[in-house]
């Protein structure tokens, strides 16, 4: 169980780990905002008498839009990060987390400090090559604004809280006459012959007359509507624009060699441990001096008193810091020990700690060929970058009320791009971006000709732009689809020729003919399919389908003529209907299908529980200011 509930972590530990890295990510019905901010007064939600505050609700809402984010990066399209957009989902599921965390709470599951413990430390963002780090925890703590205690209290109830979800979910069960009629239809196999009429060579011969393509055209209207299209010129900046034409001299990377040099010789890591204790009574400070002067061991007092989950275990080691990671009394204390020695108690924000250096580090110093090129590399890119932020400035001053774009890119010497005509969904390259687009189609940008303020698309990736063509919306003129309408003419006269010579096949093969010698008396390809099971893509894919939707035959066998969506026709005979066969299932796959039926039975069990805890809770919702 407490692998399942590790492997499957959600709620604050998973949005602080996640946090730590970048982004922070809400799971499912487990949030840890609802009524972890206090006495927040502005309410958004009551539920049971439990709050929802303003607070909890802002908090999701920008947690959720860092999930979209990270899923769609720069191009996250601007509608889905509104708070009007995402203000009801968010809040239903605050609304959701809360009916399950009471009902968790009325269950009176609980979960031990030790068990708490445990997952913490196995938790894989807390690891350094599969290990528990204390410093990686220390310091994602830190940056987090938890402490220990803290954090172990928000884990034990998202635990709590997913234990309750998996005591609904992995209740759920399937029969074996469930996986039997599953398997019946998932795992039937049909016979079947089937030869294909190509409809090519009679497109080929096919002729349409100007007649028939205005005509289509006029009674086809709707086919051939035009979003409103642009089409723009822009200049591009990225710090690569500059970096290839960067000289680094020998000289500057010898330099800047050297003043690693120096710096690696006076940077030095330490390796510290601690005791820490965060309730300071001086009874206890006294008693922890007092057993560290008898020369008890460090580590084992660590693991007995410390209040530091995350290191007392590994006997209080911390790992190293460069004289940064820890507050400054604790950095000043651990600077001024031997390896070995144990300081007197230090006082921090987090509680007193007894702090012991295990180790001093000195910097390993590469050699200048080792370093050489990728010094060069990052002068050339800091150039490049200064040479950016310049160029950036200038653009601002240049593309201000400039009338085509060509000007001030020949003065900053960089490329004039065009794009080829887009609608509001964007294309392909530049156009792709959410920025670009509504700069485009801006009012002054699109309808007054100006030129568009440089959009800052990412720290180092700036555009500016102007419209150079501009199509309303509209039909698309006649010239512009003649060729598809006569194409698509062609293809249906070719069409309706060739179904009725499929027709007539049918009816041969249905009235006796031998299958077999009428294709290759009409030199097609017979294609025999045998234990054919459903699925496929293409054209087989479609000629499968079909032979699935066919009634199973009564008597003797069943033929059928239809049209590929690419305009051919299929000949097609189904020989015989085998359902599939539980009982011909190995073990191992009849014990996974029911372990999956079972699956999909506990998902849809606790939707249905989450929705009747909400139905009878008491939620009231109110209007936002």
């Amino acid at each position: 169980m407490l692998q399942s509930m590790r492997d499957n972590l959600k709620g604050t530990a998973a949005i602080i780990v996640a946090g730590f890295f970048g982004f922070i990510m809400v799971i499912g019905g487990i949030d840890f905002f609802t009524g972890a901010s206090g006495g927040y007064a502005d309410k958004v939600a009551e539920v049971n008498d439990e709050k929802i505050s303003n607070l909890d609700l802002q908090r999701a809402i920008q947690n959720r839009r860092n999930l979209i984010m990270s899923q769609y990066g720069e191009n996250v399209p601007a509608d889905l990060l509104s708070d009007e957009q995402l203000r009801d989902p968010v809040l239903q599921q605050l609304i959701s987390s809360a009916v399950m965390r009471q009902a968790a709470q009325k269950s009176g599951m609980v979960m031990s400090a030790a068990a708490v413990d445990q997952e913490t430390v196995q938790i894989p963002a807390f690891q350094i090559n599969g290990r528990f780090d204390p410093q990686t925890f220390r310091d994602a703590l830190r940056r987090m604004g938890y402490s220990p205690a803290s954090f172990r209290q928000i884990i034990e109830r998202d635990i709590v809280l997913q234990q309750y979800a998996d005591s609904i979910a992995d209740s759920a069960f399937a029969t074996r006459r469930d996986a039997e009629q599953v398997v019946t239809i998932s795992m039937e196999e049909r016979d079947f012959d089937y030869a294909i009429l190509p409809v090519q060579p009679l497109v080929d011969q096919a002729s349409v007359t100007e007649e028939e393509v205005e005509q289509y055209y006029q009674d086809n209207q709707a086919q051939f509507q035009r979003p409103e299209q642009v089409a723009i010129e822009y200049i591009e900046l990225k710090p690569e624009l500059f970096a290839s034409g960067i000289d680094v001299s020998p000289e500057d990377v010898r330099a800047q060699y050297e003043q690693e040099v120096a710096n690696l010789q006076t940077q030095v890591r330490r390796r510290a441990a601690h005791i820490l204790l965060e309730d300071a009574a001086q009874d206890k400070v006294d008693e922890v001096q007092a057993r560290l002067d008898a020369g008890e061991d460090f580590a084992e007092l660590a693991k007995e008193l410390s209040d530091d989950l995350g290191s007392s275990e590994e006997g209080g080691d911390l790992g190293f810091t460069s004289g940064d990671v820890f507050p400054q009394n604790f950095e000043e204390a651990l600077a001024k020990l031997e390896v070995g020695q144990v300081s007197g108690p230090v006082i921090t924000d987090s509680g007193t700690h007894f702090i012991k250096l295990l180790e001093v580090e000195d910097a390993e110093i590469p050699s200048f060929e080792e370093r050489q090129g990728a010094i060069a590399e990052q002068l050339r890119n800091a150039a490049a970058e200064r040479e950016f932020v310049v160029t950036l400035g200038r653009l601002t001053d240049l593309a201000y009320n400039a009338e085509t774009l060509a000007g001030p890119a020949e003065e900053l010497g960089v490329p004039l791009q065009t794009s080829e005509l887009f609608a509001r969904e964007g294309g392909s390259g530049i156009v792709a971006n959410e920025q670009v687009v509504a700069a485009a189609f801006s009012p002054e940008v699109m309808e007054d000709g100006n030129t568009s303020d440089v959009l800052n698309l990412t720290e180092n990736h700036a555009v500016v732009l102007r419209v150079t063509q501009h199509q309303p919306a509209g039909v698309f003129p006649l010239p512009e689809v003649r060729t598809q309408i006569t194409d698509r003419l062609k293809r249906d006269k070719a069409s309706a020729q060739l179904a009725e010579r499929a027709k007539t096949l049918e009816q041969e093969v249905a009235t006796g003919t031998d299958f077999a010698e009428l294709a290759k008396d009409n030199e097609l390809t017979l294609e025999t399919s045998d234990k054919t099971r459903r699925g496929g893509f293409g054209q087989r894919g479609e000629i499968i389908t079909k032979a699935f939707a066919l009634p199973a035959p009564s008597d003797g066998d069943l033929t059928t003529v239809f049209a590929t969506d690419g305009g051919d026709q299929v000949l097609l005979r189904l020989r015989k209907v085998r359902p599939g066969d539980f009982a011909s299932q190995s073990v191992e796959q009849r014990r996974a299908l029911l372990q999956q039926l079972g699956s999909l039975s506990g998902n849809a069990e606790l939707v249905a529980v989450r929705k009747h805890l909400a139905d009878e809770a008491d939620i009231e919702i109110f209007e936002a200011n």
